[in-house]
């Protein structure tokens, strides 16, 4: 009876225990609804201060709570909830199909297309890749006028040799900032965007390419730019550039093909199995 009644007080306690653990981890209730901590977490952006994040946590409580009574109050008293449950289980098995659809094309997605789709696709339309702004291969330094290494750091920047640009950059010093990746193709739009004190090129200076320009600014600062490839408005933009346009493109039109071939393998598998007919 002694070891009974141990059992039982053991028992009571590990009760209560369990109890308080799930109580501490709710946040908020309202009738048979909980929102756990967990859940507010989720849900929950993150703030910068202290106080904002208890607005944000106060208003979500709020809404949480809101959102929780009316819900109740239309399964209590909406009538004829037939076609409503009805609609619910259509959204439901769509947003299983189209979850699944997606996790199943994700795992292809970088094998869904390859690179001679990506070739063949901008040979054949080429003319749909005219360029309405200018691209270029470049690459600048920024130059301290004070720094006494300035010629030295010309000759190496405009030798052409990448190991050169490397040398630059470890060795020496007195330079603002740079820019070295010259095989890359970029639009001087978002040069000028990115980096609003870059001096302005002109249609002259744009016209030649494997140029040097040196431009001193207004603080004496100079910047070296060499410009290596110009394409203008109206060229065929180059398929490195429009690279991944093509891609995302093909993707998209591949991944139709994939599910319909899925769903077609799937029907095949249930009409050998008897799992699927018509009647």
């Amino acid at each position: 009876m002694k070891y009974l009644l141990l059992l039982t007080g053991m028992l009571l306690m590990l009760s209560c225990e369990k109890k308080r653990t799930v109580s501490n981890d709710i946040v908020a209730k309202v009738y048979d609804y909980s929102l756990t901590k967990e859940e507010l977490k989720n849900s929950i952006p993150t703030t910068n201060t202290i106080v904002d994040s208890l607005k944000v946590t106060q208003a979500y409580i709020q809404k949480w709570a809101k959102h929780k009574l009316l819900y109740r109050n239309a399964k209590i008293n909406l009538e004829n909830t037939a076609e409503l449950d009805k609609l619910v289980e259509a959204y439901r098995t769509e947003l299983y199909v189209n979850y699944y659809k997606n996790a199943l094309v994700n795992k292809k997605l970088d094998t869904l297309v390859f690179q001679k789709e990506i070739d063949s696709f901008y040979h054949k339309n080429k003319e749909s890749f005219r360029l309405n702004e200018t691209l270029i291969k470049f690459k600048y330094i920024h130059v301290d006028p004070r720094n006494r290494k300035r010629y030295r750091i010309r000759k190496l920047f405009v030798s052409g040799n990448s190991e050169d640009d490397l040398k630059i950059v470890n060795d020496f010093e007195g330079f603002d900032d740079y820019y070295l990746r010259d095989t890359v193709w970029v639009s001087l739009k978002d040069v000028y965007a990115r980096k609003p004190t870059f001096p302005y090129l002109s249609e002259r200076e744009l016209r030649t390419a494997n140029r040097l320009i040196e431009r001193r600014e207004g603080d004496q600062s100079i910047y070296y730019i060499y410009i290596r490839e110009v394409l203008k408005r109206g060229d065929i933009a180059p398929l490195e550039y429009v690279e991944p346009t093509i891609k995302n493109i093909l993707q998209q039109k591949n991944k139709l093909k994939f599910f319909d071939q899925m769903e077609q393998i799937l029907i095949d598998d249930a009409i050998k199995q008897n799992k699927y007919e018509v009647r």
